[in-house]
């Protein structure tokens, strides 16, 4: 096939047909065959992990789901959203690469055409996004404010959901209306086309707006979120101890820190790179091709370890994993008490000798008693208190702000 371009001539290789788009005549050349079967199998693998971690944390929350408090019910969306991305952001690229069922491309370019995928991969991965940042918001008035903890209830966890949904569905919805617009990048991948951001008001007013919103303003509250939770760990550690911190304070404030790092670190690091290149995309730079399927690519692999983070990281969530599965249960010790009937001693029956052994131990730790009870302030001098009665024990109980259960419920 040959296309003539102001009087010269230019042929257009014949190339498989999932590479046969006229809009790669000026990028960069497709990846090879290898290259795509890496992409093809990294999708399948990536795939099916994100969909069994996510189906695994619903299965928990429906087994408790009498029990579940009202931020589980922000747990339970962010493993649905994960979940969904699983499906409609892998399953196109699986089938535009190795073409399961052989029908050259009609699924995907009549069905499940770049329109449908663009808006469900934006739909979910947005309420993803969302989730995140209402859980870090909550997380934040219960690690920083426990007093108000009570305005999280259901009715208020039921209007964050609505707005979560509501938010990611405005602005997957724009695009097919008219401000923004989808196009295809290749081996299934779908978005937001950053170019038209050079030559367009409204798409460059959309897309400025999406990065704004929904990018930025999540990652500064996040931020804001887990390090306040950390400063104040510290400084309640630090108002307890009176300057010295005990091994127990400094377990609870690695705990918290560690956790809230690779909150951050993970979000950040997932959608970084990608807000990074689409923002190069829009401000008319030139983006190479592979560099723009890696970022597209990493930035999916959020709904993957996101259920590592979020629940894989909570021993609560790892106990009701080991409830489930027999081979990981805790196995433990069993106990049987005897029981005895309540009876008195007969007056007139003789002690049981005691052992050699025994009555040395005896010999040995016997105290002096006096003719009076240490207890009754016979010569004792006067405004002496008595002393601790024998057998009594202090136990230094641990404060429930030193507790990591305290921390782990709000992480």
């Amino acid at each position: 096939m040959e296309i003539t371009l102001k009087g010269f001539p230019m042929k257009v290789v014949n190339i498989p047909w999932r590479n046969n788009n006229l809009s790669n005549l000026h990028t960069d050349p497709p990846l090879s065959e290898q290259g795509e079967t890496i992409i093809g199998v990294y999708l399948i693998v990536l795939g099916w992990l994100s969909w069994f971690g996510n189906s695994l944390v619903m299965f928990v929350l429906y087994r408790q789901r009498a029990a579940l408090q009202p931020t589980d019910f922000l747990t339970l969306n962010l493993a649905i959203s994960d979940a969904s991305i699983s499906v409609f952001g892998y399953s196109r690229g699986i089938l535009e690469i190795f073409n399961i069922f052989k029908d050259n491309g009609y699924l995907i370019t009549w069905i499940w055409t770049c329109q449908v995928d663009g808006f469900f991969t934006l739909l979910f991965g947005l309420a993803s996004i969302n989730t995140l940042t209402v859980i870090s918001v909550t997380r934040y008035i219960k690690g920083c404010h426990p007093n108000k903890g009570f305005c999280i209830s259901m009715n208020t966890i039921a209007i964050s959901l609505i707005c979560i949904w509501t938010g990611a569905m405005f602005w997957s919805v724009a695009p097919l209306l008219g401000w923004g617009s989808y196009t295809d990048r290749g081996y299934g991948t779908c978005e937001v086309d950053w170019s038209k951001a050079n030559y367009s008001t409204i798409h460059k007013s959309y897309i400025i707006s999406i990065l704004v919103f929904c990018f930025f303003i999540p990652v500064m509250i996040m931020l804001f979120s887990y390090i306040s939770i950390i400063n104040t760990v510290k400084s309640t550690n630090a108002m307890s101890a009176d300057g010295f911190l005990t091994t127990r304070q400094r377990k609870v404030e690695r705990d918290v820190t560690r956790i809230s790092i690779v909150i951050c670190t993970a979000f950040i690091m997932a959608w970084s790179p990608y807000a990074v290149v689409s923002m190069w995309s829009a401000w008319g730079f030139h983006v190479p091709s592979t560099t723009s399927i890696i970022t597209r690519l990493f930035a999916k692999s959020a709904s993957f370890y996101n259920p590592l983070i979020y629940f894989g990281m909570s021993s609560k969530f790892r106990k009701d994993i080991a409830v489930l599965l027999p081979c990981t249960g805790q196995h433990k010790e069993v106990v049987h008490l005897q029981h005895f009937k309540n009876f008195k001693p007969k007056a007139d029956a003789p002690p049981l000798p005691a052992s050699p052994a025994v009555q040395k131990l005896e010999a040995k730790y016997t105290l002096k008693q006096s003719n009076h009870d240490s207890d009754s302030g016979v010569n004792s001098p006067p405004q002496t208190p008595p002393s601790d009665p024998q057998g009594v024990f202090h136990i230094d109980v641990p404060s429930h702000i030193e507790t990591s259960e305290y921390w782990c419920d709000r992480l």
